[in-house]
Protein backbone atom coordinates (compact mmCIF):
# COMPACT_ATOMS: atom_id res chain seq x y z
CA UNK A 1 0.00 0.00 0.00
CA UNK A 2 1.56 3.27 -1.06
CA UNK A 3 1.90 6.24 1.26
CA UNK A 4 1.52 9.88 0.38
CA UNK A 5 4.87 11.56 0.00
CA UNK A 6 6.68 8.24 -0.02
CA UNK A 7 7.48 8.69 3.64
CA UNK A 8 9.27 6.03 5.67
CA UNK A 9 7.55 3.45 7.84
CA UNK A 10 8.27 5.17 11.12
CA UNK A 11 6.22 5.21 14.27
CA UNK A 12 4.90 8.63 13.32
CA UNK A 13 4.32 7.93 9.63
CA UNK A 14 2.78 4.50 10.11
CA UNK A 15 1.26 5.31 13.53
CA UNK A 16 2.37 1.95 14.77
CA UNK A 17 2.60 2.91 18.43
CA UNK A 18 5.83 1.64 19.96
CA UNK A 19 6.89 3.35 23.19
CA UNK A 20 6.88 7.14 22.83
CA UNK A 21 5.93 8.96 19.65
CA UNK A 22 8.80 9.69 17.28
CA UNK A 23 9.44 12.75 15.22
CA UNK A 24 9.06 12.45 11.47
CA UNK A 25 11.99 10.84 9.69
CA UNK A 26 14.03 12.14 6.74
CA UNK A 27 12.41 12.98 3.44
CA UNK A 28 11.97 11.33 0.08
CA UNK A 29 15.63 11.43 -0.97
CA UNK A 30 16.61 9.06 1.83
CA UNK A 31 14.03 6.47 0.86
CA UNK A 32 15.01 6.65 -2.79
CA UNK A 33 18.63 6.18 -1.75
CA UNK A 34 17.55 3.15 0.29
CA UNK A 35 15.70 1.80 -2.74
CA UNK A 36 18.85 2.09 -4.84
CA UNK A 37 20.84 0.23 -2.20
CA UNK A 38 18.46 -2.72 -2.16
CA UNK A 39 17.51 -2.77 -5.81
CA UNK A 40 13.83 -2.41 -4.88
CA UNK A 41 11.27 0.06 -6.14
CA UNK A 42 10.09 2.90 -3.97
CA UNK A 43 6.63 2.73 -2.50
CA UNK A 44 5.10 4.65 -5.42
CA UNK A 45 5.07 1.48 -7.50
CA UNK A 46 2.41 -0.20 -5.38
CA UNK A 47 -1.17 -0.43 -6.70
CA UNK A 48 -3.37 2.32 -5.37
CA UNK A 49 -6.98 2.24 -4.21
CA UNK A 50 -9.42 4.88 -3.14
CA UNK A 51 -9.61 5.53 0.57
CA UNK A 52 -12.59 7.41 1.95
CA UNK A 53 -10.26 8.87 4.55
CA UNK A 54 -7.54 9.71 2.03
CA UNK A 55 -4.88 11.98 3.36
CA UNK A 56 -5.68 11.27 6.99
CA UNK A 57 -3.25 9.46 9.22
CA UNK A 58 -4.17 6.42 11.24
CA UNK A 59 -4.48 7.24 14.93
CA UNK A 60 -3.13 4.50 17.09
CA UNK A 61 -2.24 4.70 20.76
CA UNK A 62 1.37 4.67 21.84
CA UNK A 63 2.87 1.28 22.62
CA UNK A 64 2.84 1.93 26.36
CA UNK A 65 -0.81 2.97 26.30
CA UNK A 66 -2.34 -0.19 24.84
CA UNK A 67 -1.66 -2.53 27.75
CA UNK A 68 -5.31 -2.60 28.81
CA UNK A 69 -6.83 -1.96 25.41
CA UNK A 70 -9.06 -4.68 23.95
CA UNK A 71 -8.53 -6.04 20.46
CA UNK A 72 -12.16 -5.36 19.61
CA UNK A 73 -11.83 -1.59 20.14
CA UNK A 74 -12.77 0.11 16.85
CA UNK A 75 -9.96 2.07 15.18
CA UNK A 76 -10.19 5.81 14.67
CA UNK A 77 -10.65 5.71 10.91
CA UNK A 78 -13.37 5.53 8.28
CA UNK A 79 -14.09 2.36 6.37
CA UNK A 80 -12.97 2.77 2.76
CA UNK A 81 -14.64 -0.16 1.06
CA UNK A 82 -17.82 -1.28 2.74
CA UNK A 83 -19.61 -1.05 6.04
CA UNK A 84 -18.53 -3.74 8.50
CA UNK A 85 -20.94 -6.03 10.23
CA UNK A 86 -22.36 -4.47 13.37
CA UNK A 87 -22.44 -7.71 15.31
CA UNK A 88 -20.32 -10.80 15.38
CA UNK A 89 -20.55 -14.23 16.85
CA UNK A 90 -19.40 -14.74 20.40
CA UNK A 91 -16.06 -16.47 20.43
CA UNK A 92 -14.20 -18.27 23.16
CA UNK A 93 -10.99 -20.18 22.82
CA UNK A 94 -8.54 -21.66 25.29
CA UNK A 95 -5.06 -22.91 24.56
CA UNK A 96 -3.76 -26.23 25.76
CA UNK A 97 -0.82 -26.05 28.13
CA UNK A 98 2.71 -26.34 26.78
CA UNK A 99 5.49 -27.05 29.24
CA UNK A 100 8.54 -26.09 27.21
CA UNK A 101 9.73 -24.73 23.89
CA UNK A 102 9.75 -27.22 21.06
CA UNK A 103 7.02 -29.40 22.56
CA UNK A 104 3.68 -29.06 20.84
CA UNK A 105 0.62 -28.54 23.02
CA UNK A 106 -1.84 -31.31 23.80
CA UNK A 107 -4.37 -29.86 21.38
CA UNK A 108 -2.05 -30.92 18.56
CA UNK A 109 -1.24 -34.44 19.67
CA UNK A 110 -3.97 -36.01 17.55
CA UNK A 111 -2.62 -34.23 14.51
CA UNK A 112 0.92 -35.34 15.33
CA UNK A 113 -0.27 -38.92 15.34
CA UNK A 114 -2.08 -38.24 12.10
CA UNK A 115 1.05 -36.89 10.43
CA UNK A 116 3.10 -39.70 11.86
CA UNK A 117 0.87 -42.25 10.17
CA UNK A 118 -0.21 -42.27 6.54
CA UNK A 119 -2.26 -39.07 6.75
CA UNK A 120 -1.43 -36.50 4.12
CA UNK A 121 2.19 -37.54 4.00
CA UNK A 122 1.97 -40.40 1.50
CA UNK A 123 -1.51 -39.94 0.13
CA UNK A 124 -0.26 -39.15 -3.37
CA UNK A 125 1.41 -42.54 -3.59
CA UNK A 126 -1.76 -44.50 -2.87
CA UNK A 127 -2.68 -46.99 -5.60
CA UNK A 128 -6.19 -47.68 -6.72
CA UNK A 129 -7.45 -51.20 -7.24
CA UNK A 130 -7.41 -52.43 -10.85
CA UNK A 131 -10.21 -50.84 -12.84
CA UNK A 132 -11.16 -48.49 -10.00
CA UNK A 133 -11.39 -44.75 -10.56
CA UNK A 134 -9.76 -42.28 -8.22
CA UNK A 135 -12.14 -40.10 -6.26
CA UNK A 136 -9.57 -37.29 -6.09
CA UNK A 137 -7.77 -35.46 -8.88
CA UNK A 138 -4.04 -35.57 -9.46
CA UNK A 139 -3.10 -31.90 -9.37
CA UNK A 140 0.43 -32.62 -10.63
CA UNK A 141 -0.53 -34.68 -13.68
CA UNK A 142 -0.16 -31.79 -16.11
CA UNK A 143 3.24 -30.75 -14.77
CA UNK A 144 5.20 -33.95 -15.23
CA UNK A 145 7.37 -32.32 -17.91
CA UNK A 146 7.84 -29.06 -16.00
CA UNK A 147 11.14 -29.35 -14.15
CA UNK A 148 10.43 -26.21 -12.12
CA UNK A 149 7.28 -27.82 -10.72
CA UNK A 150 9.36 -30.59 -9.08
CA UNK A 151 6.42 -32.96 -9.59
CA UNK A 152 8.76 -35.93 -9.34
CA UNK A 153 9.70 -34.96 -5.80
CA UNK A 154 6.58 -33.15 -4.60
CA UNK A 155 5.30 -36.10 -2.58
CA UNK A 156 8.58 -36.37 -0.68
CA UNK A 157 8.67 -32.61 -0.22
CA UNK A 158 5.17 -32.49 1.26
CA UNK A 159 5.88 -35.48 3.45
CA UNK A 160 8.90 -33.66 4.84
CA UNK A 161 6.91 -30.45 5.39
CA UNK A 162 4.16 -32.23 7.32
CA UNK A 163 6.80 -33.81 9.55
CA UNK A 164 8.93 -30.68 9.93
CA UNK A 165 6.05 -28.43 11.02
CA UNK A 166 5.79 -30.35 14.28
CA UNK A 167 9.40 -29.58 15.19
CA UNK A 168 10.92 -26.32 16.44
CA UNK A 169 7.51 -25.08 17.53
CA UNK A 170 7.12 -21.99 19.74
CA UNK A 171 5.39 -22.31 23.07
CA UNK A 172 1.67 -21.61 22.99
CA UNK A 173 1.69 -20.13 26.51
CA UNK A 174 4.84 -18.03 26.68
CA UNK A 175 2.87 -14.86 27.38
CA UNK A 176 1.39 -16.45 30.50
CA UNK A 177 4.41 -18.40 31.70
CA UNK A 178 7.45 -16.29 30.73
CA UNK A 179 6.71 -12.75 29.62
CA UNK A 180 5.91 -10.20 32.33
CA UNK A 181 6.29 -6.80 30.67
CA UNK A 182 4.62 -7.54 27.32
CA UNK A 183 1.32 -9.13 26.39
CA UNK A 184 -0.47 -10.62 23.38
CA UNK A 185 -1.82 -7.24 22.28
CA UNK A 186 1.68 -5.78 22.11
CA UNK A 187 2.80 -8.74 20.06
CA UNK A 188 -0.11 -8.11 17.71
CA UNK A 189 0.82 -4.44 17.29
CA UNK A 190 4.41 -5.44 16.52
CA UNK A 191 3.27 -7.87 13.81
CA UNK A 192 0.85 -5.27 12.46
CA UNK A 193 3.75 -2.83 12.10
CA UNK A 194 5.95 -5.46 10.44
CA UNK A 195 3.23 -5.98 7.83
CA UNK A 196 3.65 -2.32 6.86
CA UNK A 197 7.43 -2.64 6.91
CA UNK A 198 7.23 -5.61 4.55
CA UNK A 199 5.03 -3.61 2.19
CA UNK A 200 7.30 -0.57 2.31
CA UNK A 201 10.36 -2.53 1.26
CA UNK A 202 8.51 -4.83 -1.16
CA UNK A 203 9.33 -7.95 0.83
CA UNK A 204 7.62 -11.19 -0.14
CA UNK A 205 4.96 -12.64 2.14
CA UNK A 206 7.20 -15.55 3.09
CA UNK A 207 9.64 -13.13 4.73
CA UNK A 208 6.87 -11.83 6.99
CA UNK A 209 5.78 -15.34 8.01
CA UNK A 210 9.36 -16.39 8.69
CA UNK A 211 10.02 -13.27 10.78
CA UNK A 212 6.92 -13.81 12.94
CA UNK A 213 8.00 -17.41 13.48
CA UNK A 214 11.40 -16.24 14.69
CA UNK A 215 9.76 -13.73 17.04
CA UNK A 216 7.56 -16.36 18.66
CA UNK A 217 10.42 -18.84 19.05
CA UNK A 218 12.60 -16.16 20.64
CA UNK A 219 9.85 -14.92 22.98
CA UNK A 220 9.23 -18.53 24.01
CA UNK A 221 12.71 -18.70 25.52
CA UNK A 222 13.72 -15.15 26.51
CA UNK A 223 11.92 -12.60 28.64
CA UNK A 224 11.73 -9.28 26.80
CA UNK A 225 10.83 -5.83 28.11
CA UNK A 226 8.52 -3.71 26.00
CA UNK A 227 11.28 -1.22 25.20
CA UNK A 228 13.16 -3.98 23.37
CA UNK A 229 10.20 -5.71 21.70
CA UNK A 230 10.49 -3.68 18.51
CA UNK A 231 14.22 -4.39 18.43
CA UNK A 232 13.44 -8.12 18.50
CA UNK A 233 10.95 -7.64 15.67
CA UNK A 234 13.35 -5.64 13.51
CA UNK A 235 16.19 -8.12 14.06
CA UNK A 236 13.92 -11.06 13.18
CA UNK A 237 12.77 -9.28 10.03
CA UNK A 238 16.40 -8.66 9.09
CA UNK A 239 17.25 -12.34 9.53
CA UNK A 240 14.17 -13.41 7.57
CA UNK A 241 14.97 -11.00 4.74
CA UNK A 242 18.53 -12.31 4.50
CA UNK A 243 17.13 -15.83 4.42
CA UNK A 244 14.36 -15.31 1.85
CA UNK A 245 14.94 -12.18 -0.22
CA UNK A 246 17.20 -11.70 -3.23
CA UNK A 247 17.92 -8.12 -2.18
CA UNK A 248 17.48 -7.78 1.57
CA UNK A 249 17.21 -4.30 3.10
CA UNK A 250 20.39 -2.96 4.65
CA UNK A 251 20.73 -2.70 8.42
CA UNK A 252 20.75 1.08 8.09
CA UNK A 253 17.27 0.90 6.61
CA UNK A 254 15.97 -0.93 9.66
CA UNK A 255 17.51 1.79 11.83
CA UNK A 256 15.82 4.35 9.60
CA UNK A 257 12.31 2.89 9.83
CA UNK A 258 12.52 3.04 13.62
CA UNK A 259 13.72 6.67 13.53
CA UNK A 260 17.08 5.46 14.81
CA UNK A 261 15.64 4.24 18.08
CA UNK A 262 18.13 1.38 17.84
CA UNK A 263 21.66 1.69 16.54
CA UNK A 264 23.29 -0.52 13.96
CA UNK A 265 25.29 -2.19 16.71
CA UNK A 266 22.17 -2.93 18.76
CA UNK A 267 20.44 -4.58 15.81
CA UNK A 268 23.52 -6.65 15.00
CA UNK A 269 23.85 -7.71 18.63
CA UNK A 270 20.20 -8.77 18.76
CA UNK A 271 20.57 -10.61 15.46
CA UNK A 272 23.54 -12.50 16.91
CA UNK A 273 21.59 -13.37 20.07
CA UNK A 274 18.52 -14.58 18.16
CA UNK A 275 20.54 -16.75 15.79
CA UNK A 276 22.37 -18.26 18.73
CA UNK A 277 19.15 -19.03 20.56
CA UNK A 278 17.61 -20.58 17.44
CA UNK A 279 20.85 -22.50 16.89
CA UNK A 280 20.70 -21.31 13.27
CA UNK A 281 17.71 -23.61 12.66
CA UNK A 282 15.88 -21.22 10.37
CA UNK A 283 14.03 -23.54 8.00
CA UNK A 284 10.58 -24.11 9.49
CA UNK A 285 7.41 -24.61 7.38
CA UNK A 286 4.80 -21.90 7.74
CA UNK A 287 1.16 -21.58 6.71
CA UNK A 288 2.07 -19.74 3.51
CA UNK A 289 4.02 -22.76 2.26
CA UNK A 290 1.08 -25.10 2.80
CA UNK A 291 -1.51 -22.67 1.43
CA UNK A 292 0.07 -22.69 -2.02
CA UNK A 293 -0.38 -26.44 -2.28
CA UNK A 294 -3.89 -26.39 -0.85
CA UNK A 295 -5.03 -23.59 -3.18
CA UNK A 296 -3.86 -25.68 -6.10
CA UNK A 297 -5.87 -28.62 -4.78
CA UNK A 298 -8.95 -26.43 -4.26
CA UNK A 299 -8.79 -25.13 -7.83
CA UNK A 300 -8.38 -28.60 -9.34
CA UNK A 301 -12.07 -29.51 -9.21
CA UNK A 302 -13.28 -26.64 -11.39
CA UNK A 303 -11.96 -25.74 -14.83
CA UNK A 304 -12.37 -22.00 -14.33
CA UNK A 305 -11.77 -21.98 -10.60
CA UNK A 306 -10.01 -18.94 -9.17
CA UNK A 307 -9.69 -17.42 -12.64
CA UNK A 308 -10.10 -13.97 -11.13
CA UNK A 309 -7.55 -14.66 -8.40
CA UNK A 310 -10.08 -14.22 -5.62
CA UNK A 311 -9.58 -17.66 -4.14
CA UNK A 312 -5.81 -17.32 -3.89
CA UNK A 313 -6.01 -13.79 -2.50
CA UNK A 314 -8.74 -14.64 0.00
CA UNK A 315 -6.87 -17.68 1.30
CA UNK A 316 -3.74 -15.52 1.64
CA UNK A 317 -5.73 -12.85 3.47
CA UNK A 318 -7.36 -15.27 5.90
CA UNK A 319 -4.04 -16.98 6.56
CA UNK A 320 -2.26 -13.69 7.17
CA UNK A 321 -4.95 -12.57 9.61
CA UNK A 322 -3.70 -15.26 12.00
CA UNK A 323 -0.19 -13.76 12.21
CA UNK A 324 -1.00 -11.07 14.84
CA UNK A 325 -3.32 -13.47 16.68
CA UNK A 326 -1.58 -15.07 19.65
CA UNK A 327 -4.25 -17.79 19.93
CA UNK A 328 -3.32 -19.06 16.46
CA UNK A 329 -0.11 -20.52 17.92
CA UNK A 330 -2.28 -23.39 19.12
CA UNK A 331 -2.62 -24.71 15.57
CA UNK A 332 -0.14 -26.21 13.15
CA UNK A 333 0.64 -24.20 9.98
CA UNK A 334 -1.00 -26.86 7.82
CA UNK A 335 -4.17 -26.62 9.92
CA UNK A 336 -4.28 -22.86 9.47
CA UNK A 337 -3.74 -23.13 5.71
CA UNK A 338 -6.37 -25.86 5.32
CA UNK A 339 -8.89 -23.98 7.48
CA UNK A 340 -8.34 -20.77 5.49
CA UNK A 341 -8.94 -22.71 2.27
CA UNK A 342 -12.14 -24.21 3.67
CA UNK A 343 -13.46 -20.83 4.79
CA UNK A 344 -12.45 -19.11 1.53
CA UNK A 345 -14.26 -21.71 -0.54
CA UNK A 346 -17.38 -21.32 1.59
CA UNK A 347 -17.22 -17.52 1.47
CA UNK A 348 -16.92 -17.44 -2.32
CA UNK A 349 -19.78 -19.87 -2.80
CA UNK A 350 -17.56 -22.67 -4.02
CA UNK A 351 -17.66 -26.30 -2.82
CA UNK A 352 -16.25 -25.83 0.66
CA UNK A 353 -14.46 -29.18 0.82
CA UNK A 354 -13.70 -31.86 -1.75
CA UNK A 355 -12.13 -35.29 -1.83
CA UNK A 356 -9.15 -33.73 -3.59
CA UNK A 357 -8.65 -31.27 -0.74
CA UNK A 358 -9.05 -33.97 1.86
CA UNK A 359 -6.55 -36.09 -0.04
CA UNK A 360 -3.83 -33.45 -0.19
CA UNK A 361 -4.36 -31.84 3.21
CA UNK A 362 -5.04 -35.01 5.19
CA UNK A 363 -7.74 -33.21 7.19
CA UNK A 364 -11.48 -33.60 7.45
CA UNK A 365 -13.63 -30.48 7.99
CA UNK A 366 -14.47 -31.72 11.49
CA UNK A 367 -10.77 -31.70 12.39
CA UNK A 368 -10.49 -28.13 11.12
CA UNK A 369 -13.52 -26.78 12.99
CA UNK A 370 -11.72 -25.07 15.93
CA UNK A 371 -9.20 -23.37 13.65
CA UNK A 372 -11.86 -22.37 11.12
CA UNK A 373 -13.95 -20.78 13.88
CA UNK A 374 -10.94 -18.74 14.99
CA UNK A 375 -10.18 -17.52 11.46
CA UNK A 376 -13.87 -16.73 10.87
CA UNK A 377 -13.86 -14.63 14.04
CA UNK A 378 -10.80 -12.71 12.81
CA UNK A 379 -12.40 -12.30 9.39
CA UNK A 380 -15.61 -10.86 10.84
CA UNK A 381 -13.79 -8.31 12.99
CA UNK A 382 -10.87 -7.41 10.70
CA UNK A 383 -12.30 -4.11 9.46
CA UNK A 384 -13.05 -3.02 13.03
CA UNK A 385 -9.70 -4.13 14.39
CA UNK A 386 -7.30 -1.71 16.05
CA UNK A 387 -4.55 -3.42 14.02
CA UNK A 388 -5.68 -2.67 10.46
CA UNK A 389 -2.51 -3.19 8.40
CA UNK A 390 -3.48 -6.58 6.95
CA UNK A 391 -7.04 -5.49 6.16
CA UNK A 392 -5.76 -2.33 4.46
CA UNK A 393 -3.17 -4.32 2.54
CA UNK A 394 -5.77 -6.67 1.07
CA UNK A 395 -8.13 -3.79 0.25
CA UNK A 396 -5.81 -3.03 -2.65
CA UNK A 397 -6.76 -4.02 -6.23
CA UNK A 398 -3.51 -5.95 -6.27
CA UNK A 399 -5.28 -8.43 -3.98
CA UNK A 400 -8.70 -8.07 -5.67
CA UNK A 401 -9.97 -6.13 -2.62
CA UNK A 402 -10.73 -9.40 -0.82
CA UNK A 403 -10.78 -7.76 2.60
CA UNK A 404 -14.09 -6.19 1.54
CA UNK A 405 -15.70 -9.57 0.90
CA UNK A 406 -18.52 -10.31 3.32
CA UNK A 407 -19.00 -13.52 5.28
CA UNK A 408 -21.99 -14.87 7.24
CA UNK A 409 -22.17 -14.09 10.93
CA UNK A 410 -22.51 -17.78 11.75
CA UNK A 411 -20.89 -20.80 10.14
CA UNK A 412 -23.42 -23.56 9.43
CA UNK A 413 -22.85 -26.88 11.14
CA UNK A 414 -23.04 -28.76 7.84
CA UNK A 415 -19.83 -27.03 6.79
CA UNK A 416 -17.90 -29.38 9.06
CA UNK A 417 -19.72 -32.52 8.01
CA UNK A 418 -18.17 -34.22 4.99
Amino acid sequence: MSRQGLGPVTRSAAASGFGVEFAAGPGNNVQRKAALQTGKRVAGGEPKYVDAAAGSKKNRAAFEDITNRGESQPPSRKEHICKPNETSTAYTYSLAHTNQVGIVSDVLQAQLRHNGSAGAAHMDTELCSPGAQRAWKDIDALEQEDQLACSEYINDIMHHLFQAETRRRPSTTYMETLQRDINATMRGILVDWLVEVAQEYKLVSDTLYIAVGFIDRYLSAREVVRAKLQLVGVACMLIAAKYEEIYAPQIEEFCYITDNTYSREEILAMEHEILGLLQFELTVPNAKVFSRRFIKAAAADESAAAADGRLECLVSYLTELTLPEYAALGFLPSQIAASATLLANFTLGRPAWTLTLQHYTGYTPAELKPCTILIHHLFLNARRSSMPAICDKYASPKYVCVSAVGTPEQLPEWLFQF
